[in-house]
């Protein structure tokens, strides 16, 4: 209690330098001390415990003039999980961007591909204890954690918002087989728009809850090309990607707020290949205050047989300074393959979230 109260009290920024009339440098730092139960985790059969960071990322942002800004990060995620103290240490994002003209931004850079409203989300405010990633499926061997080094435009023209991004995508090779991806180098396109009915979301990450006071409601769409980028058995293929997503944030009354997201996914990396498929999720969340009991789920459809998953997520926020300091909890029940007759999968998560 003491802890909480202390944390509670915190800022919602860290360390902010003035070095000029507009040049800012922001540190901060984001922790994600996690504990997991699994059952039948455990060498008896029983259920296993693991605490681990699940993230533990240093942030390093700012502006140099008012159009010239910039943003890195770095991760080494999962460190201890399964007893394992040695996960890589990485560069997560490092972007430049330009403001070339009113709300316009041409980025270059490690940049997070502009697929979906979900996959747009920064780590630091997802509503979820953690991002849907079983039904986000870019091609193995593709940039790192979503992102890929490249050049985008992205901003804003009345209603809509829009990001455009060419990026480095599977690299031309011939493989041991004789098969050869992508033979002429040709580069990978991904591109991402939204229509905003109420309001806008102006963040290079976008939030999965904004603890808002005025409605939030936009509908998206987004694609991802790349020419003869996978081989599987079968050939040769084309990697398509199409998504569509809504996202709501609704404040009802004095501190209240209803949050409803929905993402559509479908993945055509080859017929044989059993990351291709349809998937989607839902989430419902409803805060009273700090506390929020939230549910979501996701499915996915393969395209080869037994390859598909369905999951619930029932879970409870207790948001004690919103995303600074947070407590998210869920149990994930899950199917993995022949969902009608799959074994049933149960993992309880508590994550603690500090961001300063």
């Amino acid at each position: 209690m003491v802890l909480t109260a202390l944390l509670t009290a915190l800022p919602a920024a860290a360390g902010k330098i003035q070095l000029g009339d507009d040049a800012v440098l922001n540190v901060d730092v984001l922790l994600h001390p996690q504990m997991q139960l699994v059952k039948n985790g455990a060498p008896t059969g029983g259920v296993s415990t693991d605490f681990f960071l699940r993230r533990v990322r240093l942030l390093v942002f700012g502006s140099i003039t008012k159009r010239l800004s910039f943003f890195i990060d770095t991760d080494q995620p999962n460190l201890g999980k399964n007893g394992d103290w040695n996960p890589a240490f990485y560069i997560q994002d490092a972007t430049i961007a330009y403001e070339v003209a009113d709300k316009m931004w041409v980025e270059a850079g490690f940049i997070l591909a502009p697929l979906s409203h979900q996959a747009l989300q920064g780590a630091i405010a997802l509503q979820t204890v953690d991002y849907h990633s079983d039904i986000i499926r870019y091609p193995l061997g593709v940039g790192k954690v979503w992102r890929d080094m490249g050049v985008q435009v992205r901003g804003f023209a009345g209603p809509w918002t829009y990001r455009a991004a060419i990026l480095n995508g599977v690299e031309g090779a011939k493989l041991e087989n004789g098969q050869v991806v992508n033979p002429d180098d040709l580069p990978r396109a991904v591109g991402h728009a939204r229509y905003n009915v109420l309001g806008h979301e102006y963040d290079q990450f976008l939030r999965g809850i904004y603890f808002t006071d005025q409605p939030l409601l936009s509908f998206g769409v987004g694609g991802d090309y790349q020419y003869s980028a996978i081989a599987t058995a079968s050939g040769v293929h084309d990697a398509v990607a199409l998504a569509a997503d809504v996202f709501l944030d609704l404040p009802v009354g004095a501190d209240q707020e209803f949050v409803f997201q929905s993402n559509v996914f479908s993945w055509q990396q080859g017929f044989d290949n059993p990351r291709s498929g349809t998937g989607f999720f839902v989430e419902l969340g409803y805060r009273f205050g700090i506390v929020q009991p939230i549910l979501s789920g996701e499915y996915f459809n393969g395209r080869v047989a037994a390859q598909d998953l369905l999951t619930l997520r029932p879970g409870l926020n207790l948001w004690f300074q919103k995303h600074t300091f947070n407590l998210k909890t869920e149990v994930a029940v899950s199917r993995v393959g022949d969902i009608a007759h799959a074994t049933t999968g149960i993992t309880g998560t508590a994550q603690l979230q500090l961001f300063y």
